[in-house]
């Protein structure tokens, strides 16, 4: 496929003839063939990656990083940070409705209230995305995604204990073109997508993004008339408008809003009723008997019993401005954004044909950053960045229990329910940064960085327990400085080793369910990690084969978690915890017409200090020993991408790409309802490009052996199970065997 990019370097190459771009799957990769028949050379293009705020070659940087161009997220389906985790190793992502869980080497978030913070960092153009609602993305026309794993202190070092993912889109260019894409497939999907570039004069252009997607649940619901789960019902659309000021200035606007409606995705309840519930009475309830009927749930993937109409109703929007003014010797970025997110989901907590629970999970949120950052050229021994962040944050989240089991308390109580669980957080975060790395010699640099850090939460906590309203009010503050040091050995003209030592923190949180009177503490402390590591970049063979790996430990003090007690969730912090780590990644390019890529990433965790009260009950129970939570001890995967030129000029790639993901606990008790086995993904792919290149089809096959995946597991609130049965088992799936076809066309 003949087509440019500025995401890599123009390099002049010598009878280059034909460039001809191959997506490895998990590290975007170029195979470069230039040359006749005879004497043609395949290597691997150059990767140049943002990820320390400059524009640098991937392989150059003493970092652990994962990028994957706008080829590689079209070769592998990508259409959302979920599909991360089969692309980028030691990257686990699982979700409870509209919530998202993002975790990389073992370190993500439990606390997804407004009143916790995410240990990785999501940013969209540069811009920092505070609510795990923000996953929510317009996936298409995406430049490139980059993973950063591992603690970011300096750079990114807002909460970004266990990494930073950055999503970059396409920006608007001086061409008029556009593409639009159609897709058909299983439960009845339908997607459209498309994309405009508008140079509107010699100095301002403008590119719009839009898409649609509507497809059926593929989980049956056997009660008649019922929502059927994991359904989807999207739109969005993003725009850029860029202006050229003057030779040395541009300036980009830029705007993104999804929504994202339907049923979603809700999690299944995964174990028979108790003989004997637990919580508020039941109206006519003789043990587990209704009115004489037994209460029944369909403990089998996709199969359900809800009388619940489940539904969500989730909105993201972003609005950026981003200037770039370049002087003789450094270069000023400044980067102001507004956000909002919000959503609201409808759950049957029972998972029965009876109206015993509905659980609506709601939060309201808006931000306000602005970062500025003072680059100097690349030239030189010394290159160095500083800057100043903002961030600012207010969020109301609520969770409220309705139906018989509760209504019956909220009469009896004159309260809006029987249970409602959260309250208002308002953070306020600014940091001063930076980072300089200098050229001892030719082979050797290093690298210093450091940020200081100040964070403020206020917060009230407005809860209903089976009573009147309890008003809490809450504040944490912390000062912190965290930054990084490295060398690296660059030992032959394309491979260099690095050896770092970084730290990072995390702010303390609001417990915003937590009811002081029943032993539970309003806050917890910030979460504090330090990472050793090293790391060997490598190319060999004449540049046909890229061997990146990457060894670490991570030493935790107070890692934050949250466990769901009898009377609701609580968040708190381990005093101690490790994870040791190996990663990593290959690409080769074995001929013109084949290539491959394979990563592996093994993980070894322990919490070395982990005493609380898990019941509320005043008892403390010393888990020391245990696995932490979304650290699979292996997961690797393998991708086979072929490319041939047919006669007729058209090309046909066939993509070929399987991932293997190790057992998980998901809660830090390590109960084996808390684990999840282990499963297997297969995806195959097939492309059709016309000889103009104007025309293209894939026909794709997804989770091709239609395995079982766990994607997520939940503990729930005890009061909705037994009396010391721990709450019921709510398990998120991920998506059976798809099968589709799209059809695009550029102009």
């Amino acid at each position: 496929m003949l087509r440019a990019d500025t995401t890599y370097e123009n390099r002049e190459r010598p009878l280059a003839a034909l460039i001809r771009k191959v997506s490895l799957g998990t590290v975007a990769t170029a195979c470069v063939i230039y040359g006749g028949a005879a004497g043609a050379e395949l290597m691997l293009e150059e990767v140049v990656v943002t990820a320390q705020k400059r524009a640098e070659n991937m392989q150059d940087i003493p970092i652990a990083v994962s990028a994957l161009d706008e080829s590689a997220l079209e070769n592998s389906g990508f259409d959302g940070v979920n599909d991360l985790s089969y692309m980028v190793p030691s990257l686990q992502f699982g979700n409870f409705g509209p919530v998202a869980f993002v975790a990389i080497r073992g370190i993500g978030m439990e606390n997804t209230t407004a009143g916790g913070d995410p240990g990785v960092a999501m940013h969209l153009d540069g811009v920092y995305i505070g609510r795990p609602v923000g996953t929510l993305f317009t996936a298409f026309d995406t430049e490139r995604v980059e993973v950063l794993r591992g603690p970011q202190g300096t750079l990114y070092g807002r909460n970004a204990t266990g990494g930073s993912i950055n999503l970059i889109t396409r920006k608007p260019t001086d061409e008029f073109e556009g593409q639009i894409e159609a897709t058909i497939g299983d439960y009845n999907l339908r997607q459209v997508r498309g994309a405009v570039n508008l140079p509107i004069s010699d100095t301002v252009q403008a590119r719009v993004v839009a898409f649609n997607e509507d497809r059926d649940g593929y989980t049956e619901n056997s009660v008649p008339g019922g929502s059927e789960a994991n359904d989807a019902d999207n739109y969005g659309v993003r725009g850029h408008l860029a202006f050229d000021i003057s030779d040395s200035a541009s300036f980009v606007l830029s705007a993104s809003y999804v929504n994202s409606g339907g049923v979603g995705t809700q999690a299944e309840v995964r174990e028979p009723y108790p003989t004997t519930l637990a919580g508020p009475p039941i109206p006519g309830t003789v043990d587990f008997e209704l009115n004489g009927e037994t209460l029944v749930n369909d403990l089998r993937p996709f199969k359900e019993a809800k009388n619940v109409k489940e539904s969500q109703d989730n909105e993201f929007l972003l609005v950026s401005g981003t200037l770039d003014w370049e002087f003789d010797n450094f270069a000023i970025k400044s980067i102001t954004a507004y956000g909002e997110s919000e959503f609201e989901s409808h759950q049957d907590t029972d998972s029965s044909a009876k109206a015993l629970g509905e659980l609506v999970l709601s939060e309201n949120a808006e931000q306000f950053t602005h970062e500025i950052q003072f680059i100097s050229d690349s030239g030189g021994d010394l290159r160095w960045i500083g800057g100043l962040y903002y961030f600012k944050e207010k969020g109301t989240r609520f969770s409220t229990f309705y139906e018989s089991r509760f209504d019956i308390i909220a009469g009896l109580n004159g309260t809006e329910a029987g249970v409602k669980l959260g309250g208002d957080v308002e953070t306020t975060s600014w940091a001063a940064f930076a980072q300089g790395t200098y050229d001892i010699s030719d082979e050797f640099a290093v690298t210093l960085g450091l940020r200081y850090t100040d964070d403020e939460k206020e917060g009230t906590n407005k809860n209903i327990l089976f009573g009147p309203l309890f008003v809490d009010e809450v504040a944490v503050d912390s000062q912190e400085v965290t930054g990084k040091v490295s060398v690296d050995w660059k030992f032959s003209e394309s491979s260099l080793v690095y050896a770092s030592l970084a730290r990072g923190y995390k702010s303390g949180g609001i417990n915003q369910v937590a009811i002081v009177s029943a032993g539970r503490d309003a806050d917890y402390d910030p979460e504090f990690v330090d990472t050793f590591e090293v790391g060997l970049k490598s190319r060999l063979l004449d540049d046909r084969v890229q061997l990146n790996v990457s060894a670490y430990t991570n030493d935790y003090t107070d890692l934050q978690f949250q466990v769901f007690q009898n009377s609701g969730p609580a968040a708190g912090n381990a005093g101690e915890a490790t994870v040791n780590g190996l990663e990593v990644e290959l690409q080769a390019l074995l001929s013109e017409n084949w290539a491959i890529d394979a990563s592996a990433g093994f993980m070894d965790s322990e919490y070395e200090n982990l005493v609380f009260d898990t019941n509320g009950d005043g008892i403390d129970e010393d888990y020391s020993g245990n696995e932490l939570t979304r650290s699979p001890e292996l997961t690797y995967s393998l991708g086979v991408t072929g490319s041939w030129d047919l006669d007729n000029g058209s090309n046909l790639r066939l993509r070929l790409e399987g991932s293997y993901t190790d057992e998980i606990y998901y809660a830090f008790l390590n109960r084996e309802d808390d684990k999840a086995d282990d499963y297997t993904n297969l995806n195959l792919r097939l492309f059709w490009t016309s000889p103009s290149e104007k025309f293209s089809a894939e026909l794709f096959a997804t989770n091709l052996s239609d395995e079982e995946q766990e994607g997520n597991i939940l503990r729930g609130i005890g009061f909705m199970d037994c009396a010391g049965c721990g709450g019921q088992e709510f398990v998120t799936y991920n998506a059976p065997r798809q099968v589709g076809l799209t059809l695009g066309y550029k102009f």
